[in-house]
């Protein structure tokens, strides 16, 4: 929110009475680090967006074409699904960027603050490199790609990852079917597919 620290988020809020008063209406003991907190939570959980993988994941067989379900069948093949995995597929751990070579050197860029990734938080040698996997649901939609944002194509991203994180590049047939099956993750809103 572009705060320091939740006393400056608090006070900020604070300075808008309306906002104040419905606020107060839900958490009667006012804005607080805590409440704050759990009112964001519980408004991140509207955010509901299935898809139709997530028909097929329900027993709806019809939900994904033929070719889609070879993408799935790719995507988990490739190892993908190691690190993108549960509900959210993806969102679950931290990976080191660049196991099987160094994407930073291929990126062939200077280091940025934003490449230590966990390490920004833990100080940790370890955590150097190592990012959030992130969610791939709705990743159609939600370019560019990678923690650096370098990456505008889905097509980019699945190459680069094959290579720097699975070891081996990804052909034309395989990386077509994986695509129809990421397209399966773009989900709706209010009945609207999201685009």
């Amino acid at each position: 929110m572009g705060h320091a620290s939740f006393d400056d988020i608090v006070a900020g809020l604070a300075d808008d009475k309306e906002f104040t008063k419905r606020f107060t209406e839900v958490y009667p003991d006012g804005l607080s680090e805590s409440n704050i907190t759990e009112a964001i939570a519980e408004f991140e959980k509207t955010l509901l967006t299935p898809s139709r993988f997530d028909q097929y994941l329900r027993g709806d067989k019809n939900a994904l074409t033929a070719y889609e379900i070879e993408g799935y069948e790719e995507f988990k093949e490739h190892r993908c699904a190691t690190c993108h995995v549960g509900v959210n597929i993806g969102g679950q751990s931290f990976e080191y960027m660049g196991i099987k070579g160094n994407y930073f050197d291929y990126r062939g860029t200077d280091l940025t603050d934003g490449d230590h990734g966990r390490f920004a938080f833990t100080g940790l040698d370890l955590d150097m490199h190592r990012f959030k996997t992130p969610t791939l649901r709705n990743v159609m939609i939600t370019y560019p790609y990678m923690h650096d944002g370098t990456l505008t194509t889905i097509e980019d991203a699945v190459r680069v990852m094959h290579r720097f994180q699975i070891g081996h590049d990804v052909n034309d047939d395989e990386m077509a079917k994986i695509v129809a099956f990421l397209h399966t993750l773009t989900g709706e809103y209010n009945g609207e597919l999201l685009n």
